[in-house]
């Protein structure tokens, strides 16, 4: 088994602490579109996005790089094997962030907003895929957590140009995300095929696996106006195989004591939510809308779940004072 690389020294707030805003986000979005499908009052979507957004400013201004040592903390944590991933839930959120609460800011804010993020997150991938290029990461070392940022991240800008009206731009980010998964995506299921297994803080990231074509599918949606054709019915079957793979691979996942990084999880969980509740808005009937319910009542499960658990680990952790 692969030893995991030294890590830095701890810190309460990291990058991969935006994990929890990250499924809070997934999980109002997914709430959104059931408002869109079946009239549910917009609160459990409004609360979530909230929580998503606060979670951030707290973790982004804790991590923010105005000095020397924050910056150099970040450079490291770009070339880190395990954390290399995590700075980019940054813009990722942002953009999800955005665009739910466009519709409040006057469209120059809200095209700003999206452009320069989008900017952001290219940037990072951009680094990201230079350093993989230069030889410095180990076959061994990568893992499914670097789909979210590179793969799923480009489909999710797709979706925020989409709703700014800048429909070429997002063609082109969508194209950007195939490309990486295509390339990221089969250098991913080499290492996990051929590989050493993952070490236990990393297992949860098979959960990722399903993130890029689910993202893939609802960014589909967003560019060709909600519309249903061959290829998103071919995207389904995608998400589908994959959704199956997961459950035979569930137990591995959820192998060991419970720790931060079950949030993996939470976003993949909102996410197909989302995609369900898509195709229950472009082709209403019965069978969509029991899928849509019963992904959505899932995702939710995951979110409350982990929100439990971390807090009662967070109890648990808190020092006996002793009087």
């Amino acid at each position: 088994m692969t030893k995991l690389p030294p890590a830095s020294p701890p810190r309460r707030l990291t990058y991969a602490s935006l994990g929890i805003s990250l499924g809070l986000a997934g999980a109002g979005s997914a709430w959104g579109l059931a408002t869109v499908r079946f009239g549910i009052a917009p609160i459990p979507s409004e609360v979530l996005f909230g929580a998503s957004a606060l979670c951030w400013v707290i973790v982004v201004a804790a991590r923010l790089p105005f000095t020397v040592a924050r910056f150099r903390q970040l450079l490291a944590d770009l070339q880190h094997p395990v954390s290399g991933p995590f700075p980019a839930y940054v813009p990722i959120i942002a953009l999800l962030l955005t665009s739910h609460y466009a519709p409040l800011a006057p469209p120059a804010i809200a095209q700003f907003a999206v452009v320069s993020w989008t900017a952001v997150l290219t940037l990072l991938c951009a680094q990201m895929l230079s350093f993989w290029l230069s030889g410095r990461l180990r076959s061994d070392d990568l893992h499914p957590g670097y789909a979210l940022p590179v793969i799923a991240g480009p489909f999710i800008a797709a979706m925020a140009l989409s709703s700014i009206g800048y429909d070429r731009a997002g063609v082109a980010a969508a194209a950007a995300g195939g490309f990486y998964w295509l390339t990221l995506g089969g250098a991913i299921f080499i290492r996990l095929l051929h590989g050493a297994p993952l070490v236990a803080p990393l297992r949860p990231t098979i959960a990722v696996l399903v993130t890029p074509p689910v993202t893939a599918g609802l960014a589909w949606f967003a560019l060709r106006g909600g519309a249903i054709d061959t290829a998103q019915v071919g995207l389904a079957g995608i998400v589908t195989l994959f959704l199956a793979v997961q459950l035979f691979l569930l137990p591995t996942a959820l192998r060991g004591p419970f720790h931060t990084g079950y949030w993996a999880f939470s976003f993949p969980a909102g996410a197909l939510a989302s995609y369900a509740l898509r195709w229950a808005v472009a082709s209403p009937g019965t069978v969509t809308d029991v899928l849509a319910v019963l992904a959505l009542a899932t995702a939710s499960i995951v979110l409350l779940t982990l929100a439990v658990a971390s807090v009662a680990g967070a109890i648990r952790a808190r020092p006996t004072v002793r009087r």
